[in-house]
């Protein structure tokens, strides 16, 4: 057997392209996916197609939807969320819920289910874990590949590859150097610094690979955040996830332009939507994305001293 070269760091976005390509290759794969999620009584009779970071509006983003026909011909669907050791979000195993039940209404699929993969220390470990309808363990699917049949060499550096996922989850976050992300966000500080100054975005110095939010502070003490990976720049108010109907009345002057008001967890950001900005590429390409994150940046940078926070929380 070939030497099997693991990265030294597995984001879950390396999982996720791990596991869609072999939902597209494999219908061996899929067939044991889908008896994991739905039970051995459905049968995925013929693939529709999987996608990664599936987005709808105001629900947010599922990281892989798979669609299949059932030996009736039902259209059916597999909505998967994916986790190594990061937190869950707010509500995030309902937000799975309220998307897959969208697609029943709009006709995209008949019947769905919820399903989160992770290693088998942060199923046990999270509640959160209880709001999916399915879990698959990285260790399920790690012995999957392990015993496949198929391309010796290749199910063996997927094998290997899942298994370092599940290890990062037992050694927890460690804030490491990634080289390419580091370089992307001295790219990025040096555009923001001289394009950009009333930002004055700090120096980044040694980034670890999973910094994707830029973070610009506001006089008043709020912050402003380009999230790279969700294709937003918000202004955040914390803790007042409970006034929005009340903030929105206030400020209803200032949201125009794309700008909205919308839920946090148990905050409110002031959000404008932005093309989504990969810091694990070469920034030149992603340059206009960058350049329109910032602009972004600087107007609610600037908006700050028009919003009405009046008796907020009290």
């Amino acid at each position: 057997m070939l030497g099997l070269q693991i990265p030294a760091y597995v984001s879950e976005r390396d999982i996720d392209l791990l596991l869609l390509e072999e939902l597209h290759v494999s219908a061996d794969f899929r067939s044991w996916f889908v008896a994991e999620v739905f039970g051995t009584a459905c049968q995925c009779a013929q693939f529709v197609g999987a996608w990664h970071s599936v987005d709808k509006a105001n629900l947010g983003e599922s990281d892989l939807v798979l669609e299949f026909l059932d030996a009736i011909g039902s259209p059916m669907a597999i909505l998967v969320e994916d986790k190594i050791d990061a937190l869950p979000q707010p509500e995030q195993g309902a937000r799975y819920r309220l998307r897959g039940q969208e697609g029943v209404v709009d006709g995209s699929w008949q019947s769905f289910r919820t399903c989160i993969v992770a290693p088998q220390a942060y199923l046990t470990a999270t509640a959160d874990a209880a709001h999916y309808d399915a879990c698959i363990s990285y260790e399920a699917i790690r012995d999957w590949f392990r015993g496949s049949v198929a391309e010796e060499n290749r199910m063996a550096y997927k094998a290997s590859f899942v298994q370092e996922g599940i290890d990062q989850n037992r050694r927890g976050y460690q804030r490491v150097p990634h080289p390419v992300v580091t370089q992307f966000w001295g790219a990025y500080w040096q555009i923001a610094s001289t394009e950009f100054p009333q930002l004055q975005m700090a120096y980044p110095g040694q980034v670890p690979a999973r910094s994707d939010w830029a973070q610009f502070k506001v006089d008043s003490g709020l912050w402003v955040r380009h999230k790279l990976d969700k294709g937003t720049v918000e202004l955040a108010i914390p803790s007042a996830g409970d006034e929005l109907e009340q903030l929105r009345q206030w400020n209803e002057h200032l949201l125009v332009d794309g700008l909205e008001l919308v839920p946090v967890g148990k905050s409110l950001a002031f959000s404008l939507l932005t093309p989504r900005v990969d810091k694990l590429r070469d920034l030149s390409p992603q340059v206009e994305a960058v350049r329109t994150g910032l602009a972004a940046a600087t107007r609610l940078k600037n908006l700050v001293s028009q919003i009405n926070l009046t008796g907020l929380n009290g």
